[in-house]
């Protein structure tokens, strides 16, 4: 008797697939590994990804849907101020949390998984939330003569260098409470720098 169609097949091979890199890696996933897992033929996985690269793009575009949802949330802060901190704590507690996720995000770059450019924008679209509320930020305090661009990329070097480094075990604690702190000194300092630079250019 020909097996009954499983609406939930898609979904169960994407979870199989991030158990797999999570356990050994994303060089230890085949989609006969995949298929083993979940008690199906090679065949079936194939009917849904073409092929162990399809995986990985599909986990990747999953990855950075779920830490662009994380910084939508980040808006619901009431000033601009907290929600730039706020994003900035919600993008360390994801990459703690989903470390394999974040993972395949930033270490995984082979071509054959970096996607169509639509996608690598789809991807970024976390980036671009949290420089669009930088961008309204510097507006409203009528800064002058700041590069919006620069200044994301400065956010969110502090934001991954310290959930990178966390996840390496470089610090002195991966307790998310500790890593906060560090984001949040880190982040009051360069706020302070961009205050300094105004009040000289008004001096000046």
């Amino acid at each position: 008797m020909p097996r009954t169609a499983n609406p939930t097949l898609r979904e169960d091979i994407l979870k199989a697939a991030l158990r797999i890199v999570e356990e050994q890696g994303a060089a230890g996933l085949t989609m006969r590994a995949v298929a083993g897992m979940l008690g199906y033929s090679a065949t079936a996985i194939y009917q849904h990804f073409d092929s162990k690269e399809d995986l990985l793009l599909t986990l990747k575009l999953q990855a950075g849907d779920l830490l662009t949802k994380e910084m939508e949330l980040a808006r619901a802060e009431p000033t601009l101020e907290e929600q730039l901190f706020q994003m900035g704590q919600r993008y360390i507690r994801f990459g703690l949390e989903n470390s394999t996720f974040y993972q395949l995000m930033f270490q995984d770059m082979s071509p054959e998984t970096m996607g169509t450019p639509q996608q690598r924008e789809r991807m970024r679209q976390s980036w671009a939330v949290m420089r669009a509320t930088l961008k309204t930020w510097v507006e409203e305090r009528g800064f002058q003569g700041i590069d919006i661009d620069k200044e994301a990329n400065v956010l969110w070097m502090m934001v991954h260098g310290l959930t990178s480094l966390a996840l390496a075990g470089r610090l002195p604690s991966a307790r998310v409470d500790e890593v906060f702190g560090l984001f949040d000194l880190s982040a009051s300092r360069w706020m302070a720098g961009l205050l300094s630079t105004q009040t000289e250019s008004l001096e000046a």
